[in-house]
């Protein structure tokens, strides 16, 4: 394939926007398809838009919102790193929004297999399942992070194509998936039977209020994460304006500014989708500012990658071993000294392991220090049963 099949230039609209900008700033450093698609070679990062809003009467304005973002990215002065970044523009809507979905999945694939992260600018979180079937083939234990005010598993009975997004992920066959983490998810909003499916599943969920508590806990939660879908409806009114379920509560700026960045600094992920904003409500651009500092945030973490998973050779590591009163079994936590993150052992079946019988799981100083009070963390339970 090639992406010029599907990918239509900026629209020089936003380049008018933009006077007098510093030599500093993106719109001066980015490769961007105005006439040619950008050379690939030596691209760490890619974004592309989709201005498709057809799924849904309340979905309209949604196909404006990336080269709105953009005016307002361009403008950003770029992190202190030497950065990599293409912008290959816009796929237009399709004959069908199956069409569109094909298309961004295509192009998705086509970055991933070259080792280049693309950051999405939707369009609504409907295509976050072709963010997803772009693995197919690619990862057999796909890690999934959501950001979202709302956990619905339910399928769409009369219209298939419009079904949410989590259950077409979940029900996709062949199934690749492995763990979902979801942040952020409000629970007036959510229906029991939802949170019942996911416990079942063993997948993470971290509300709201858990997040606004103790943000740092949704770094070890999004530290394995292959991809990343989040939703501007996750994000309060006040702040994001334009949510296409706009919404009194959410994640404060700064916190949706913070767990882009953690998903930048994931070692394993590899592309992030950024849907459900619709310019067509914005207010002073608000939302179209927010997002743009979010891919800002993304792309810093990203230069900040660690690169600091526990390897048999390191002296970086501190080792530290839990046992518990009433069994033999004892918990190995490991320490990174530099960075301060943490992991913990979980037993793997050596004939799917490529780490000797041991997977590693991400987790936090909590952790260690509640199992030293004799009680598993629950990080630790949802992992074991996954891999038994």
């Amino acid at each position: 394939m090639q992406l010029i099949d599907f990918l239509s230039p900026v629209s020089e609209e936003v380049f008018n926007t933009i006077q007098n900008s510093s030599p500093k700033s993106l719109v001066n450093v980015l490769d961007i398809h105005v006439k040619n698609i950008p050379d690939l070679e030596n691209i760490h990062i890619a974004i592309i838009g989709v201005k498709e809003d057809r799924m849904h009467e309340t979905h309209a304005g949604c196909a404006l919102s990336p080269d709105e973002v953009r005016k307002h990215f361009y403008k950003l002065v770029k992190p202190k790193f030497d950065v990599k970044i293409a912008d290959l523009g816009n796929i237009e809507p399709g004959a069908s929004v199956n069409d569109t979905l094909f298309a961004l999945s295509s192009c998705v694939k086509y970055l991933l297999d070259r080792k280049i992260v693309p950051i999405i600018l939707g369009g609504t979180q409907d295509m976050a399942y072709a963010q997803f079937t772009a693995y197919q083939g690619l990862n057999q234990n796909l890690n999934i992070a959501s950001a979202d005010s709302n956990i619905d598993l339910k399928l769409n009975e009369v219209s298939p194509i419009s079904s949410n997004y989590l259950y077409k992920i979940i029900t996709h066959q062949p199934n690749y998936l492995f763990n979902i983490v979801h942040v952020g998810n409000q629970n007036y909003f959510v229906e029991q039977e939802s949170l019942d499916s996911f416990e079942k599943m063993n997948f993470d969920v971290l509300r709201l209020g858990n997040v606004r508590s103790k943000i740092q806990d949704t770094e070890p939660l999004l530290r394995n994460a292959d991809m990343l879908m989040m939703s501007m409806n996750s994000i309060r009114a006040a702040d994001s304006p334009a949510s296409v379920e706009a919404n009194p509560n959410g994640f404060f700026g700064e916190e949706a500014c913070q767990v882009s960045r953690y998903a930048g600094m994931s070692n394993e992920l590899s592309s992030v989708g950024f849907y459900d904003m619709n310019a067509a409500k914005d207010i002073d651009g608000r939302s179209a500012k927010l997002l743009s500092q979010m891919m800002w945030y993304f792309v810093d973490g990203f230069y900040n990658r660690k690169n600091d998973y526990p390897v048999a050779d390191s002296n970086d590591y501190m080792i530290y071993r839990t046992t518990f009163k009433n069994s033999d079994y004892e918990i190995v936590f490991y320490k990174n000294t530099l960075t301060e993150r943490w992991w913990m052992e979980v037993p793997y079946p050596k004939e799917r392991s490529n780490h000797k019988g041991i997977f590693l799981v991400p987790c936090s100083y909590t952790d260690y220090q509640l199992a030293l009070t004799d009680e598993v963390p629950d990080r630790w339970m949802k992992a074991y049963h996954k891999l038994f």
